[in-house]
């Protein structure tokens, strides 16, 4: 006998088959002609990434029939490629804000016209609109005797602050380079971190270090630097960075001092790392004395 609590029971494990039935569904995954791809970079303190579909070539003539010549294309399939920066970069003597941009390209002959705009996330290129270009110039591609079956970005560094995007694709190659303000968005993070005055010995040494290091103010870097010694004194590194801001300042007296006392701090306080560090220390110092016991002008 089928009562109204069995019915309800029944009806209830209909509706949760179904509702698997359904969830399986939406989740199911099969290949796709164009895989969604994507690559990310650090290039100095900026992220630049490119996410786009990678076609594949599948045996067809690409360049000026699959993928026409002197016409704007997605540069890649489905959505237009999308290339994004996390803070300003310069492009072809532009300055691009940080964010996100639709990478649009004219392939040709001879040329292929490279386009950031600003209608990123768009599918394809039907509803591109040149009014919303934010930096449009022209490079010239380049042939390679390697098959790129499947197109492919690359960010590839060229330097502390500058990289090539690169897209190969068939026998084809075009990049574009890219570069950023490294010294100023440094002292920038420098800064901004700093206003909120955290009392860390460890990132007012970095701080210091990255300052001397990339001919940065030798001021702020001695001051980051003292700042570092009175946060840490019991630690030999403090007093040797403020050893080289010092002797950077011109103060080689008192670089010495300071170079003597970390090689003091760290023979009080041993560890691998002093260990390691000791002969640059004793280097410096040799470096900074006059055989005879005088000490050298900046």
């Amino acid at each position: 006998m089928i009562t109204f609590t069995k019915i309800r029971f029944l009806s209830a494990a209909t509706m949760i088959c179904c509702l698997v039935a359904t969830q399986a569904f939406s989740q199911l995954v099969l290949p796709q002609p164009s895989p969604k791809a994507s690559v990310i970079q650090v290039v100095g303190v900026t992220e630049v990434a490119v996410t786009y579909s990678s076609p594949a070539v599948k045996g067809r003539v690409v360049w000026g029939d699959l993928v026409p010549f002197d016409e704007v294309w997605r540069t890649g399939a489905n959505s237009a490629t999308e290339i994004s920066f996390s803070t300003a970069v310069q492009i072809a003597g532009n300055t691009v804000k940080a964010g996100k941009y639709a990478l649009f390209t004219i392939p040709g002959r001879d040329n292929w016209t490279i386009i950031l705009n600003s209608n990123e996330g768009q599918w394809g290129s039907t509803n591109y609109k040149k009014e919303l270009d934010v930096v449009r110039f022209t490079v010239r591609p380049g042939m390679s005797e390697r098959m790129q079956e499947r197109m492919n970005f690359a960010i590839e560094l060229t330097g502390d602050d500058r990289a090539e995007v690169v897209l190969r694709w068939e026998k084809m190659r075009v990049s574009f380079g890219i570069s950023t303000d490294l010294k100023t968005l440094a002292m920038d993070n420098i800064n901004q971190y700093f206003h909120n005055a955290k009392a860390d010995w460890y990132t007012h040494h970095n701080a210091a270090s990255y300052l001397l290091t990339q001919g940065g103010s030798t001021a702020e870097a001695l001051r980051m630097a003292t700042r570092a010694v009175e946060l840490n004194p019991e630690h030999f590194m403090p007093h040797f960075t403020k050893a080289r801001a010092l002797a950077a300042s011109g103060n080689i007296n008192d670089a010495l001092a300071s170079a003597r006392q970390s090689i003091a701090v760290g023979e009080a306080k041993t560890s691998e790392w002093f260990e390691m560090t000791r002969p640059e220390i004793e280097t410096s110092i040799k470096g900074w004395v006059i055989p005879g016991g005088g000490v050298k002008k900046k």
